[in-house]
Order: structure tokens, then sequence, then C-alpha cells
């Protein structure tokens, strides 16, 4: 019987073919992870730019409306050759007869029902121009108002989901760019008015059974709470709770007058339940029998920070006509802002035309690599962000800034 010999690899070469297997998936592992870094970072970018331009959107719009009051906006209602006792600025129902006729807006019981002052702004503490902010890997949640300068409403910030410590906060309010033509008006305890059905729409979108309204024409304006059902197209001004008084001797013409739904609304960057900074919106109104209510919506996910500055009209002077020109730009703690009279100060608040927004926006997912470092490599590098030096924390989340300048429609030259 003949032997059969078998072949096979030597031990030296059975390890240089392991060797060179060892290097292919030494590659291939690399190109695997060069490609899952280039994934998150490209990822991380897009979401970052993405919130940071649906925030940027949804402010804009509701900057720009501001200062509506119907067929007139709120600067030219409340120039001094246009008061008078008998036709006031703005009827407010949640005031006394008393406050009324003095102008007094600041006796309304609820800061969020203040219709004297469409546009509003607080600025963190150690966020003024030219000073650094530092941002926390886990969002610092502001323990009051005192936060902010000046000090934020009790009721506002009772109303706000963990707002962050280091975010400037915005409140605006306006009538809704569309109203109900007004058919009849009634003036009384309670007034009755009664409107268009077919606009109804107009006073619902995206709103259910709004209750705060507004009535105006081209010689008055007023805020009132509304009792009834709208589906009906009547309406009464309620009383008691909130409103001290119903509407009973303004004279709305019929025709002329529209029905709007009034809009009390803060803008600030909150921390979501997942422990997410994001920026929020607290809608405020009222629920028909008196009583406040709140409801506040997560806008954008992944907004760390809105810095706020405000361009206010070339002519301040209380006595003189607005020019429309935006002739300085200062931060809601400036003194031209906080060192007057309250009275005064509202004034002021009512000269801005333009207010410059800057957000910083930041991944959802960190990235798999660090982030760029200064110069020196003493840290992660800075942004800016309305003349606000911002220091990110080095987490390894892709962050960007977004800038926006947006006028005032209502409040623009000629308007």
């Amino acid at each position: 019987m003949s032997r059969i010999r078998q072949g096979g690899v030597s031990l030296i070469e059975l390890m240089v073919a392991l060797l060179i297997g060892t290097l292919l998936v030494m590659g291939l592992v690399q190109v695997f992870s060069a490609s899952r870094t280039a994934y998150q970072l490209s990822s991380g970018l897009a979401r970052a730019q993405e919130n940071g331009r649906f925030a940027m959107d949804m402010l804009q719009r509701d900057l720009r409306v501001a200062g509506h009051m119907g067929c007139v906006n709120d600067q030219a209602r409340f120039l001094p050759e246009n008061i008078t006792p008998s036709r006031p600025a703005l009827v407010s129902t949640f005031l006394s007869a008393a406050d009324q006729f003095n102008g007094n807006f600041g006796a309304v019981g609820v800061s969020a029902l203040r219709f004297d002052q469409m546009v509003q702004g607080f600025d963190a503490n150690g966020t003024a121009s030219g000073q650094t902010l530092t941002l926390a890997a886990t969002p610092a949640v502001a323990p009051d108002g005192s936060s902010w300068t000046p000090a934020l409403p009790a009721d506002v910030r009772a109303a706000m989901i963990r707002p962050v410590s280091g975010s400037d906060v915005l409140i605006l309010r306006h009538f809704a760019p569309a109203g109900a033509q007004v058919t009849s008006f009634t003036p009384g305890v309670p007034a009755t008015i009664q409107f268009n059905t077919g606009h109804l729409a107009r006073l619902t979108e995206g709103v259910t059974s709004p209750r705060l309204l507004g009535i105006g024409d081209c010689m008055t304006a007023a805020v009132f709470e509304a009792a009834g059902d709208l589906d009906t197209g009547t309406i009464t001004v309620a009383t008691g709770g909130v409103s001290q008084r119903s509407l009973t001797d303004q004279p709305f013409v019929t025709g002329q007058a529209m029905l709007y739904r009034a809009e009390s609304l803060v803008y600030y960057v909150g921390v979501n339940e997942q422990g997410v900074p994001s920026l929020y919106r607290t809608r405020f109104g009222l629920n028909g029998i008196g009583a406040l209510t709140t409801a506040n919506e997560e806008l954008v996910e992944g907004i760390e920070s809105m810095q706020l500055q405000y361009g206010v009209d070339s002519e301040i002077g209380l006595l003189a006509r607005p020019t429309g020109n935006i002739g300085r730009s200062h931060v809601a703690s400036a003194p031209i802002f906080t060192g007057g009279s309250p009275v005064a100060n509202a004034d002021v608040w009512r000269r801005v035309g333009l207010v410059q927004v800057g957000l910083v926006a930041r991944s959802a997912e960190p990235a798999a690599v660090d982030q760029r470092s200064t110069s020196d490599n003493t840290g992660v590098a800075p942004l800016s962000i309305v003349g606000v030096r911002v220091t990110p924390p080095g987490d390894r989340f892709y962050r960007t800034v977004y800038e926006d300048s947006v006028a005032l429609r209502n409040r623009l030259f000629g308007n």
C-alpha cells in the first residue's frame, strides 16, 4: 500500500497571512470609523442648522407683528396728541375706571395682560454686550425672576418651564394679524359684540376657543375677556375675576371695527424633560370665567441660549413723534429702559423698532471627535452672539450661532 503525501502551509506562511488579514481588517475599521465620524459631524451640523433656522423663523413671525393694534399701531395710539380722557390710547377691562382714566396700566393685576407694552425684554444677568457667557454641560435653571434685569414678574416666571440661566426672555403682545368684522357693538354692563361668523376661523387659528380678545377701529382699541359661544357670532364682555369692568362708553364704529384674538407670548430657553435645552413659547389666555390660563409650547430642541438687543427710535422724547429710524441699540438692562419711572420706561419700550436676535443651537448627539480648540490649545474655541462672548463646554456637541435683525413692521417709518 502506497503512502499519500499531504501538502499544507508552513507556520511562517500562516503568520504572514494572519498579518495581512489583520492589516486589512484594521484598514476597514479605520474607514468605517472615519465614515461614522463624518456622518455624525454632517448630521449634527444639519440638525443644528435646521433647529436654528426654524427657531429664528418662529421668532421673526411674532416679532414682526408686535405692536399691531388693528387700524392704528400702538405707537400712534399712545402719542400724547391722540389721547384724551374721553378717548384713551387703549381701553383695558383689566383696569379700574380710575386707573384707566389716569393711564395707570401698571395697576393691571396680571402682568401678562399689560397690553400697553407690546414689546418687553429681560436681560439675563452677566450677558450684556462685551461680557462672557459660559455654557454649562448641564443647563442651570434660574431660581426666580431676579436672574434677569429688570426682574422677571413673578407670575410670568411661574408660568415658564425650567427657564435657563444666562438666556434672555422676550415678551410680545399684539392683536392677531387677521380679525373678524364687527357687525354690531352695544356698550353696557355687559357690552355685547356681534361679528361676522364667516370670519370665525381668523379668531381660532391655532387656538381653540380664545377668550382673550381685542377690538379696534381707527380711533380706539380695547382688550377684554369674552364670554359666550363664539360659534354664534355674539359674545359679551366678561366681568369678574381678572376683569374689573365692562366696555360702557366706547363708541366703536360698526363696519370699521374689527374683532381680534389678543396674543400675549413669552419666548425663552427652558430645559425639557430629557434635560435638553429648548426654545419655549408660553401663551397666556383666559378661560371665560375670569381665570388666567397658560400653555407652554416646546418649539425647537437644542437651543441653548437666546441673546437680544433692541433698536430704539432716534427720537425718544415722549412728547415728540417717532421718526421711524433706528438710532441706537441697547440690551434690556440698559439705563434707557430701567433708569426712569415705570410709565417712562413703558414709553421707551414703545420706541423699539428693531430687535437683534442671537441663538446658540447645538446638535442632538455629541460628535466622535473633540471640538475646535483655541489657537494655544487652552480650551474650546469661543463663539460670539450679539456682542456676547460664549464659551462652550468641552462636551463634543456641535454648536452654531444664528443672528438676525428683525424690524417691527408696525413701527417702521410711515406706519
